[in-house]
């Protein structure tokens, strides 16, 4: 992979998608029902589940900058083990890598 992350090269190559959809995800973010901790402990979880690494490494990169302990990061993470090992086991060698 280039030098450049993934969202970089999309951003770069769709810029116009990219920007429509920065500008519906902010007010989703800021809706103000979920502390920031929260939200970003939350789309770890989901995106465990979904098996995202890509998203899943933008989140937990995000959750380490936000000062979010390790451990908390990876409770997020195991809840996808409600949806199934396989979707968990993915999750905690990201977080291991990142910390």
């Amino acid at each position: 992979m280039p030098d450049k992350n993934v969202w970089e090269i999309f951003s770069n190559e769709c810029p116009g998608v990219s920007e429509a959809y920065m500008k519906l995800s902010q007010p989703i973010s800021t809706h103000g029902g979920l502390e920031e901790k929260t939200r970003l402990l939350i789309l770890i979880g989901i995106y465990s589940t979904t098996r995202d690494p890509v998203a899943l490494r933008h989140f937990v990169g995000m959750a380490l900058k936000a000062g979010i302990p390790k451990k908390q990061i990876e409770s997020a993470a195991l809840l996808a083990f409600n949806a199934g090992v396989t979707n968990a086991e993915l999750a905690i060698p990201i977080i291991e890598e990142m910390t």
